[in-house]
């Protein structure tokens, strides 16, 4: 029987109380193993932080980001999964990062935080795979942007996801949403008045947002966190969230900021966060439409100078893979794919695709939701040139989530991932760096998908205009006239169309069941195409419009083999 939110002030007195840090022992297996403040850290292992019991939901009170709150609203009871939302506390470290291979601890102070968990209903159902989103704050609240683009294939194989809030200006947000539910939360800042820098120093984010970090809190907390959620996932456990599943594998992924807290963490962190066989915490790890480990470790660290060796990903022992956008060309840190442990990497580079597209709306908050956080008025693409285009809607989700089962089988396996084309571009570290284009004016190169290979439109990765603007994109349908002298017939174009999925399929850059669903949206387009009016008229319909999300597992489209 679920608790009233009535007990949950009480609960909170009682446990999560931040002005009574833990002992090392939270951090560490043996009492007195973390490194001291002031000395390098070293491997150790890691101790699961304090956990609630599952934070009630009322009428009046419901977790931030719900699945069937969210802008495509999931139902996780018709599929047979359960969502939980719990808070964690513990005690994290400030770190700095001087060089690859080297940490020291600056300070140590309570944290307080939240989860949300979503998991198979029955212990049967799960895949053995967990997985653990940072949570996007770039908008200042919280955003499951991977979960948005990649939960059908969670759904499908039965694995268990966990979102966890790691910034104070989403814990911010998350106050403004409902004060007395998020009124422990919190990441006070541990440095002492001589180590904080003033409000003046510390980093604006991208895209002219407004400042999210003051030195009050304290960013860097984030990393112990990480850990501590990971140990707690791994370990067996009969009464937390994860109670009566056994976990054999846990990889962490992340989606623009957060894909660059995956990378951060994978490269500084990873090596010295030990489960309980003494192994890494983590066993792969994936990020997308982010470029390098560019996260400062604390607040106010130094940015990493360019061609420091921090900037490039490097051998972790476990699988690392990159997914970017178009969107991220001008600030690649290219380096070569490889399959020789320790050293397990995939860089994919997706023609076409955007930092912003078409799609993962279940990643989104309900405006409703949005409206009471001070985030709402960011995320929209109101003062861009271009807002009236339709969106981009190269396949990028259907990429995500075929990687994500690349990674798991490359892990489980040792079964490697397809390697990907790199986009034809000049100079792609360079600010002048541009994208080489096809005669459909689509880039040449990269992971290539239907949409490129068998273009209805021109794909561009940016809108023009203030703050994102730059990381909005959209499409330029081609004319009727266009269409006729490329294809010939609506008919003709479909053909091409299948056979490009099927090669996409067997090559294992999608699943069957994604190949199934752009089938069918490419049919119901070829409908519209043929209702289309004279030549000169582009008046191309966006196609997931006319031809809803698949949610079946069925994956019969793979059978007819590559093309």
């Amino acid at each position: 029987m679920q608790r009233s939110h009535r007990t949950l002030e009480p609960w909170v007195a009682a446990s999560l109380v931040l002005a009574a840090p833990l002992p090392a022992a939270a951090l560490s297996g043996e009492p007195g193993n973390i490194a001291p403040v002031g000395r390098a850290v070293t491997a150790q292992r890691i101790v699961p932080p304090r956990v609630s019991a599952a934070i009630p939901v009322t009428a009046t009170s419901v977790p931030w980001g719900a699945a069937d709150r969210a802008v495509e609203p999931v139902d996780l009871a018709a599929r047979g999964y359960i969502e939980e939302e719990y808070f964690i506390s513990g005690e994290a470290r400030v770190l700095a990062w001087p060089a690859v291979g080297r940490l020291t601890a600056l300070a140590r102070g309570p944290y307080v935080t939240r989860l949300l968990v979503r998991r198979p209903a029955r212990a049967r159902r799960f895949s053995g795979t967990v997985v653990v989103e940072p949570l996007n704050p770039s908008l200042r609240h919280d955003l499951p942007i991977m979960w948005g683009a990649v939960y059908p294939t969670y759904l499908r194989h039965g694995d268990v996801w966990i979102g966890v809030t790691v910034k104070p200006v989403a814990i911010e947000s998350l106050k403004q949403f409902d004060p007395v539910r998020y009124a422990a939360l919190g990441f006070p800042n541990p440095l002492s008045g001589s180590q904080t820098c003033d409000q003046s120093r510390l980093p604006l984010p991208r895209g002219g947002l407004p400042a999210e970090s003051t030195p009050q809190t304290e960013n860097g907390l984030i990393w112990d966190v990480l850990s501590q959620v990971g140990a707690l996932a791994k370990q067996r456990d009969r009464t937390g969230p994860l109670r009566g599943l056994k976990v054999s594998r846990l990889y962490m992924t992340g989606y623009s900021q957060s894909g660059a807290f995956v990378l951060t963490y994978a490269a500084a962190i990873h090596p010295t966060a030990l489960g309980g066989n003494g192994k890494p915490l983590y066993d792969g790890f994936l990020a997308a439409t982010a470029t390098r480990p560019s996260t400062p470790i604390h607040q106010c660290a130094a940015p990493i100078p360019a061609g420091d060796p921090r900037q490039t990903p490097g051998p972790i022992g476990v699988p690392l893979m990159v997914m970017v956008s178009e969107s991220e060309i001008r600030t690649l840190r290219r380096r070569p794919d490889s399959d020789r442990k320790p050293d397990l990497f995939r860089g994919y580079e997706v023609a076409g695709s955007s930092h912003i597209h078409a799609g993962g709306d279940a990643g989104k908050p309900a405006p409703v939701d949005a409206a009471k956080t001070s985030g709402a008025r960011f995320g929209s693409s109101d003062d861009c040139a271009e807002r009236a285009m339709p969106g981009n809607d190269v396949p990028l989700p259907a990429l995500l989530r075929g990687a994500f089962r690349n990674l798991d089988r490359w892990s489980r396996s040792g079964i490697a991932p397809p390697r990907g084309q790199r986009i034809a571009v000049r100079d792609p570290s360079q600010d002048g760096a541009a994208v080489a284009l096809d005669r459909f004016g689509n880039a040449l190169g990269g992971v290539r998908t239907p949409h490129v290979d068998v273009p209805l439109a021109r794909y561009r990765h940016r809108m023009t205009g203030p703050g994102i603007c730059e990381l909005w994109g959209y499409r330029q349908s081609f004319t009727r006239a266009e269409l006729d002298a490329i294809y010939g017939t609506p008919q003709a174009w479909l053909h091409q169309v299948r056979a490009s999925i099927r090669r996409t399929v067997a090559r294992r850059w999608i699943e069957p069941a994604d190949g199934q669903e752009l089938a069918d949206q490419a049919a119901a387009t070829m409908r519209q195409l043929m209702a289309l009016p004279s030549p000169g008229q582009a008046a191309i319909p966006d196609p997931s419009i006319t031809a809803p999300r698949q949610n079946s597992s069925r994956g019969n489209f793979a059978s007819d083999g590559p093309a």
